[in-house]
């Protein structure tokens, strides 16, 4: 999808429902409707959550934040606005994995990243374990909830 003001009802029907299908294969929890996903993304100020570049008059991608494949929700709160890159090169990685990777490379702590960062207690320059017994590294339940982002306002 392209990110603009107003979006296309149509688009977003359509991606709501790929999405549930998708979240139906995984059984996972929720389901997405599109005033959700149209206040998720206008939320998003126009930029993408992981890296902070802007998105406007751009293609952009719905991210869960905990994939569904590790148990994330089929939720707006388990939802964020991504540039494609940041979206493939995310894929099924940890959440605070690939924020501190991002912080990492870009220097920049947005909104995101310091949360998912302060909610698993990991430090950005700390490398993390790829088979860790430490439970910071391997907590993937869909207990992160990014609800408390900014609304849009309309």
């Amino acid at each position: 999808m392209i990110y603009q003001d107003i979006l296309d009802e149509r688009a977003l029907e359509r991606y709501a429902a790929d999405l549930n299908a998708r979240a139906h294969k995984c059984s996972a929890k929720g389901e997405l409707d599109l005033a959700g996903l149209r206040d998720r993304i206008l939320a998003s100020g126009g930029r993408c959550e992981w890296c902070g570049e802007s998105l406007v008059h751009g293609p952009f991608e719905l991210d869960h934040v905990i994939s569904l494949k590790q148990g994330g929700g089929n939720t707006t709160g388990n939802l964020v606005v991504a540039c494609p890159d940041c979206n493939r090169r995310k894929g099924q990685k940890h959440p605070a994995r690939f924020a501190a990777e991002i912080y990492n490379s870009t220097g920049r702590r947005t909104r995101l990243i310091d949360k998912i960062l302060r909610h698993f207690a990991v430090e950005p320059r700390e490398q993390l374990l790829l088979f860790a017994a430490d439970q910071r590294a391997k907590d993937t339940s869909d207990t992160l909830d990014l609800e408390d982002q900014p609304r849009y306002r309309w």
